[in-house]
């Protein structure tokens, strides 16, 4: 079954990372500003770069940094060319998709879509701090 709220699309022809959830975004630098345009024209405007973090299927954590934070998007893409810039080795063939993290475990395996999308479902998380107190008699 797909998880709306945890579907990205993978395109190699966005520029960016962009994620539209805020709640799901770690380090927002909102001084980051700027517009996205889109193949059709139509324009979005970026709100800040982020970093979110991942679960991978063996329930291991990645981070994907850069990340656009654009509120009006309602889904989020994951830029292939980005990817290959930090190294990731991407690979297409027979109508499927896969990528390897750098040490060469698989991240993700994609079928094709029929209108040539690859849609991922993958687990955006919110990074947690916990806060940790010991309490020492001895200093009472």
């Amino acid at each position: 079954m797909q998880d709306k709220e945890n579907m990205s699309y993978l395109d190699n022809r966005a520029s960016n990372h962009m994620c539209g959830d805020k709640d799901k975004l770690i380090e927002l630098d909102e001084a980051i500003r700027g517009n996205v345009i889109f193949t059709d024209h139509s324009k979005v405007v970026i709100k800040g770069k982020c970093i979110i973090l991942i679960t991978l299927k063996d329930k291991s954590h990645q981070f994907i940094g850069d990340v656009y934070y654009i509120p009006t998007i309602k889904s989020n893409i994951l830029s292939l060319g980005q990817l290959l810039e930090k190294r990731y080795e991407i690979k297409m063939k027979d109508r499927t998709l896969t990528l390897p993290d750098t040490k060469g475990d698989m991240i993700a395996k994609v079928a094709m879509k029929k209108n040539r999308m690859f849609l991922l479902n993958i687990k955006m998380d919110v990074s947690k701090c916990l806060n940790a107190c010991v309490k020492d008699e001895t200093w009472i």
